[in-house]
């Protein structure tokens, strides 16, 4: 009895411990040229969020607008939404096929402020506005979120070639 009673304790501690934060994370990227194509040929646009671990308003951001966004699913039709972390020294595959460390990529772009949220083709070009920060406005930023994805689904090259009929 005993027993059973600290087994169900010990199990209510470890789920309410993994989710002491209150929110899921966010995918990591691994792959640009992979996830690039995948939202080529998904019709939807690669959503970037540089970001870093120490970020209080990257975890804010994430908290308050991603994670509702990813779970109610209303852009998941339209965006690949993933985390590049820049604080932990990560490799990913580039764009060009070669591994780039994270904060170097950040950098190569100019995306070192965080949290920074880019919207790209598959070869890399910002095809929709970024957006720097928070604005001190979160009730703003899902417009501008979905503003920025609207416009980078129109200006995304092999999306406007499938509405016009063109072979990839």
């Amino acid at each position: 009895m005993l027993r059973g009673l600290l087994i169900i304790i010990t199990l209510f501690c470890s789920v309410s411990c993994a989710q002491s934060d209150g929110y899921e994370r966010l995918l990591y990227l691994k792959d640009f040229q992979k996830l690039g194509q995948r939202a080529c040929d998904e019709n939807k646009v690669m959503v970037i969020m540089v970001s870093r671990e120490s970020c209080p308003y990257c975890v804010k951001l994430k908290k308050e607008i991603f994670v509702p966004e990813v779970k109610y699913g209303e852009l998941n039709d339209k965006w690949l939404l993933r985390e590049l972390l820049i604080d932990g020294g990560d490799k990913h595959i580039g764009f060009d096929g070669k591994e780039i460390e994270s904060v170097k990529y950040a950098m190569s772009i100019k995306a070192t402020l965080t949290p920074t949220v880019l919207f790209l083709d598959k070869n890399g070009k910002e095809i929709g506005k970024r957006i720097v920060g928070t604005g001190g406005a979160m009730e703003f930023y899902d417009f501008y979120l979905k503003r920025s994805i609207n416009q980078a689904l129109k200006n995304q090259e092999c999306t406007n070639k499938i509405q016009t009929g063109e072979r990839l």
